[in-house]
């Protein structure tokens, strides 16, 4: 059985990251490594986020308007100090839960494992 929360490892949260990283990187100049301290990743994985080397479906939701949105706004309050780790962690857990309610995480896991049959609707529920 595979779970939602699956696809949000899986997909999201390195769409999530790599729009922080590359905000943080480009707007407010930070260097990998000072990314990779506050975002509590490796170097390697900020490295890897800003080569686009993402999977095809993290790409599509790195590219979408609402990851976009919330990556610029966690980046702008992480470079000006107003949040650190556990404001940014649940920033991006209120976007996660948005995008649980709102079934755009459904398309993707019903893909992961063909859930049609099953006419899944947990995240759509709570």
């Amino acid at each position: 059985m595979t779970m939602p929360c699956e696809v949000i490892v899986r997909y999201y949260l390195p769409a999530i990251r790599c729009g922080i990283a590359e905000e943080l990187m480009k707007e407010y100049g930070w260097t990998q490594v000072e990314v990779s301290d506050k975002l509590g990743i490796t170097q390697a994985a900020v490295s890897k986020y800003m080569g686009g080397k993402l999977d095809d479906k993290a790409k599509e939701f790195a590219n979408s308007a609402e990851i976009k949105k919330a990556a610029k706004a966690i980046a702008r309050n992480i470079a000006e100090g107003k949040i650190g780790t556990p404001k940014s962690i649940n920033e991006m857990c209120s976007v996660c839960v948005s995008l649980r309610k709102g079934g755009k995480l459904c398309k993707l896991h019903f893909d992961m494992k063909k859930l049609e049959k099953c006419k899944c609707d947990v995240c759509l529920d709570r």
